[in-house]
């Protein structure tokens, strides 16, 4: 079953967060609490560690100094978080975990992701702290899945690092048309089982069946992605039939192609599928950032519509001309490398938070944000890890 949008950490729900301004602030918590990482292995895991000192660090700066107010806060939220994260199961856990809530609970929304967050943070703000989200949204666009081998094609629609079915998902040549998907290899025993007695007249029939049967999968694939309006398109196919069923795929199928795998994935379950698939959709994403990150350093190396550099940068979006942020996911910019107009005007905010701030304006505009993998680009790295393509 498909979790409604609001459940699914999307560039959407990241601008809604960011629109919001709560009467009361937000504490902000992402963590990494997938099992699989090294940082989990401990009697205690890493990202309880993390939450507990983040937790316990906000407090103290808070009784140091905060108003009265935010200090009683801050107590008995310190100890709500703890308890009812600690009481979620795994499942609820996930491989990551984000959680936005004010003392007044009046926003309260808690994300169980699939794509881990890149770091564990905790945040105490006027308004919820989403520049990390960004990177999760980006890497867990919607992606469609098209599983091919020589006896039948499936579709799967991939978001956020889950799988779903749509509907009639499944062609077989046999039976010449879409249909819903309802078993694995194990409930099919009969394919591929038959006898033979003549065996080179037996393998040129199934090579001219297989070729007659990719021909019709690729045209029948074609005028069902009309329907699901899928963007991206990753294929992983039997390497046997990857290159017949790719040349016969309609030209709008094949421009939305962003990897071709070669993987017999047909009867595996959606989780395995999403397992296998999700370092190549990774190393897809890291493609397409490393373009847009050069693409913008280019446009303002050239004196076009671009800029680089946090000053140059923070000051286009001060105007509202920033069409497309691109940044580098670890930047934390010195404050005292920036003007103070610029400072002033993004509400003197401490060195954690100007990036923060930066996202939040971007977005206000209608702008485009991308969080770069660290060291990803080397020209993004010289121009102090941010540039921006301009609207004029």
């Amino acid at each position: 079953m498909r979790p409604t949008s609001s459940h699914i950490p999307t560039m959407e729900l990241v601008r809604e967060l960011a629109a919001l301004e709560p009467a009361e602030p937000v504490l902000s918590i992402y963590l990494r609490t997938d099992p699989r990482d090294p940082a989990n292995t401990a009697q205690t895991p890493g990202w309880l560690v993390a939450l507990r000192n983040g937790l316990r660090d906000l407090g103290g700066r808070l009784e140091a100094d905060g108003p009265r107010d935010e200090k009683l806060a801050m107590r008995d939220l310190h100890e709500l978080v703890e308890k009812e994260i600690l009481e979620l199961s795994p499942h609820d856990r996930a491989r990551g975990l984000t959680w936005f809530i004010t003392p007044d609970g009046n926003l309260d929304r808690r994300l169980s992701l699939q794509i881990p967050p890149r770091d564990n943070v905790v945040r105490w703000d006027e308004r919820p702290y989403v520049s990390p989200l960004i990177d999760v949204a980006d890497r867990g666009r919607p992606t469609g899945i098209i599983l091919v081998a020589g006896d039948a094609v499936r579709l799967l629609d991939w978001e956020a690092g889950h799988v779903f079915e749509p509907d009639n998902s499944l062609f077989e040549l046999e039976l010449g048309s879409w249909r819903p998907y309802s078993g694995y290899a194990s409930n099919q025993p009969g394919r591929g089982q038959q006898t033979v007695t003549h065996t080179e007249a037996y393998e040129r029939r199934v090579e001219d069946w297989r070729d007659r049967f990719l021909r019709e999968a690729a045209i029948a694939t074609g005028a069902r992605l009309r329907d699901l309006a899928w963007d991206r398109v990753l294929i992983a196919s039997d390497g046997k039939v990857a290159s017949r069923f790719a040349a016969d795929l309609p030209d709008h199928v094949r421009e939305r192609v962003i990897a071709e795998v070669e993987a017999n994935l047909l009867w595996e379950e959606p989780a395995a599928v999403s397992e296998r698939l999700e370092p190549e959709l990774d190393a897809v994403w890291a493609r397409e950032c490393e373009a847009l990150a050069n693409r913008a350093v280019a446009a303002a190396a050239g004196g076009g519509d671009g800029v680089s550099g946090w000053a140059e940068v923070l000051d286009m979006l001060m105007q509202g001309r920033v069409e497309h942020l691109v940044f580098d996911a670890t930047a934390t910019p010195d404050p005292n490398h920036l003007p103070g107009n610029v400072l002033e005007a993004l509400g003197s905010p401490t060195a954690e938070m100007i990036v923060e701030r930066a996202v939040e304006r971007a977005i206000a505009s209608g702008g485009a944000v991308t969080a770069v993998p660290a060291q990803s680009t080397d020209l993004l790295a010289e121009v102090g890890g941010v540039a921006a393509t301009l609207r004029y």
